[in-house]
């Protein structure tokens, strides 16, 4: 199999969405944190291979230890999806510590950072490769109150994706990002329930997205429909201003 696709967060939501609308014949690798319950169910469901692979992605060991069985026991994926990130969490920058930038830091920014440098060099090689990062609506304008730490991150992801994009334009490789507003996953579960309500209510079309209006985008930035699409960051907002 020369079609490998990589996805960071597949036990998410957007995740498992995405691998069921994978039509594409491909050997998916699965990364999880600790609940795989729901991919092991998803194999029996599609006629792709998927691939579960466990990594704490607040730890670098871990993730090395787990970049390592990739590409010795699977592959040098071609494809490259990274949803993985912390649980949302509204906190008001007076009570932010070092420790909840850290954690950020280290499951958003410095897991992909670790994977790519991994492989982006081997995808260099084939002269072909698609990467796709989920970032959010905070990075298109002035963004909600106490999301500091979450906006602080986005952006620098933004900032990883756009300066490889240009490192790595020249050898086929994409690099691109999509920035959807408020999607009703399990990401929101621990933000209060009138938060979301509210986001919905003054939305234009009077609802949050789903993972539904999310998916078509990343699986067009997957594909060879994409080859001129490079170091951009598609907002997908359903006409909000942001």
């Amino acid at each position: 199999m020369n079609n490998i696709v990589f996805i960071t967060g597949a036990s998410s939501d957007i995740g498992e969405a995405l691998i069921k609308n994978l039509t594409e014949e491909c050997v998916i690798i699965a990364h999880y944190n600790s609940n795989n319950k729901r991919l092991l169910e998803l194999q029996k469901e599609i006629k792709n291979t998927i691939v579960p692979i466990q990594a704490d992605f607040s730890s670098n060991e871990s993730i090395i230890e787990m970049l390592d069985i990739i590409e010795s026991e699977i592959g040098v994926p071609n494809k490259i999806i990274h949803l993985a990130a912390p649980k949302f969490e509204n906190l008001r920058f007076k009570d932010v510590d070092w420790n909840n930038f850290q954690n950020e830091i280290n499951v958003s920014l410095g897991s992909i950072t670790l994977i790519l440098n991994r492989f982006l060099p081997k995808m260099a090689l084939q002269k072909r490769g698609r990467v796709v990062t989920i970032l959010s609506s905070v990075v298109l304008g002035v963004p909600p109150k106490a999301v500091t730490q979450y906006t602080t991150v986005k952006y620098a992801l933004l900032g990883l994706m756009r300066a490889l994009a240009s490192e790595y334009a020249d050898k086929k490789i994409t690099v691109n990002c999509i920035s959807p507003s408020m999607v009703e996953t399990q990401f929101l579960s621990q933000i209060n329930e009138r938060i979301v309500e509210l986001a919905a209510e003054g939305h234009p079309l009077k609802r949050n997205a789903t993972v539904f209006d999310v998916i078509p985008s990343i699986i067009m930035l997957m594909s060879d429909d994409s080859a001129y699409i490079n170091g951009v960051n598609i907002p997908i907002t359903g006409g909000s201003n942001f």
